[in-house]
């Protein structure tokens, strides 16, 4: 079996990554790195100026328009331009999540959540093995930051330890999937030990994709811009459908393909059937939130 060299993740963050579900890793993305993905961002959401509905690229505010956009979120960026894609499969992440899942890791998908000054959306508690189940627990999603993450700002909200308890039912009262843990469900949970990752620019944080989260709306007049790629042991395979439709989704990033598919024991809701695509959770949660 081929092992891991670490270079980037010290044991104690190892460790604090498996206990607590998530790890935050300073100054990864250097500042020329970093200001070529803002600039690239700010024309995306120039171009955006030209859409009048969500389509496969763009996921537009309600508040949207031609003179003022306001983006919720760039669908699948590393299939839009080099510097998104760099990110994804030749930045020090893949080497970090190695660290983390072993060897051989493979891409699920990438998502750029833009949160625009003072109307960035809220993003309400709930876990990512909801949305696309694996056959084994080796999933995890890595948030880098294009902007400083505040609390003020719609930083990154954790519940610790969360992603050992069970993969909550993110359905309505009417049965229908809404994207986020019932109140009920979320009363039960350990929130005075929540933590809000306020991180500078250029840092990651990484959470297990059975992690509570969420995010807080930007109460401030700057961005708070989050490019997500997640990933996955090579032997965790997905249960359900791909909602993406990106050529990237199952590419190796790192090791080698597994001819072998890991299962772990467990139960848990299974979500839609979105293989003739998804919006977004902001989508799932506003419609949800407006009854």
């Amino acid at each position: 079996m081929a092992t891991v060299t670490r270079r980037y993740l010290s044991p104690e963050q190892i460790g604090s990554y498996h206990r607590d579900g998530y790890v935050a890793v300073r100054d990864v993305i250097d500042p020329s790195r970093l200001a070529e993905l803002r600039r690239v961002t700010d024309e995306f959401l120039e171009r955006s100026r030209q859409t009048r509905e969500s389509d496969d690229v763009f996921d537009l505010d309600p508040r949207h328009t031609a003179e003022a956009p306001a983006l919720r979120r760039i669908k699948n960026p590393a299939d839009h331009h080099p510097v998104y894609r760099w990110v994804a499969f030749e930045s020090p992440l893949p080497d970090i999540v190695g660290e983390l899942l072993g060897p051989d890791v493979k891409f699920n998908h990438s998502k750029l959540n833009l949160k625009g000054s003072l109307i960035g959306a809220p993003v309400d508690w709930h876990q990512d093995a909801a949305f696309y189940p694996h056959s084994n627990d080796d999933v995890l999603a890595v948030g880098l930051l294009l902007d400083d993450a505040s609390p003020e700002n719609g930083c990154l909200a954790v519940v610790p330890g969360s992603h050992r308890g069970p993969v909550y039912e993110h359905d309505d009262a009417a049965g229908r999937f809404a994207g986020s843990i019932p109140t009920g469900d979320i009363v039960r949970l350990d929130m005075a030990s929540m933590r809000r990752l306020a991180l500078p620019a250029g840092s990651i944080h990484i959470h297990h994709y059975r992690l509570v989260h969420g995010s807080a709306e930007n109460r401030t007049t700057t961005e708070r811009r989050l490019l997500i790629n997640a990933y996955a042991s090579a032997d965790a395979v997905q249960l359900v459908p791909d909602s993406t439709r990106s050529p990237l989704f199952g590419a190796i990033v790192r090791g080698a393909p597994s001819r072998t598919v890991r299962r772990e024991a467990g139960t848990f809701r299974m979500p839609p059937d979105w293989s003739r695509g998804y919006t977004s959770i902001y989508a799932l949660q506003s419609r949800i939130d407006s009854r």
